[in-house]
């Protein structure tokens, strides 16, 4: 889950979704604590992405993000989640300076990807989305990589 930040406070914003997938009720809270994490040591290629995405330059609003995660994600890519910092555009699309020196970003192929450095090809964090959604409007599909199984998996 990728959540909208402003300045030195962070918003978080939880939905209540019905069984349909429409918002029934949507809850703001606003804190100043700050994460800090270093980099994880490993990571993979996302899953092959064969659409490729819109070339049209898009500035999202929030200048800093907060990745968190209420799944696996926080088990095994922790090092991966906290706060990330916008960068330059890469690709047409925003890229975040976060944790440690990783990096959230937009691929070539589209979707998303945290990783080790901007444009590897191989990271911890991954959203398949296409549209040209900034990261933290996605609603959902974030998938983070297993290193013990070598696997990529939905963050649920």
């Amino acid at each position: 889950r990728v959540l909208s930040t402003a300045g030195l406070l962070f918003c978080f914003l939880l939905l209540k979704l019905s069984e349909g997938g429409e918002i029934i009720e949507i809850f703001g809270e606003i804190s100043s604590n700050e994460i800090d994490h270093e980099v994880p040591d490993s990571g993979a290629k996302p899953p092959d992405l064969t659409i490729i995405a819109g070339s049209a330059e898009r500035s999202c609003g929030c200048q800093n993000l907060i990745l968190s995660s209420l799944g696996e994600a926080k088990y095994s890519q922790p090092n991966a989640l906290g706060i990330y910092k916008y960068y330059q555009l890469w690709l047409g699309q925003p890229a975040y300076y976060g944790p440690g020196g990783s990096w959230l970003y937009s691929l070539a192929g589209g979707g998303w990807l945290v990783g080790p450095k901007l444009g590897s090809s191989t990271g911890f964090i991954h959203n398949t989305d296409r549209s040209p959604l900034c990261p933290y409007e996605i609603p959902g599909g974030w998938m983070y990589f297993n290193a013990h199984a070598g696997l990529w998996y939905v963050d649920t």
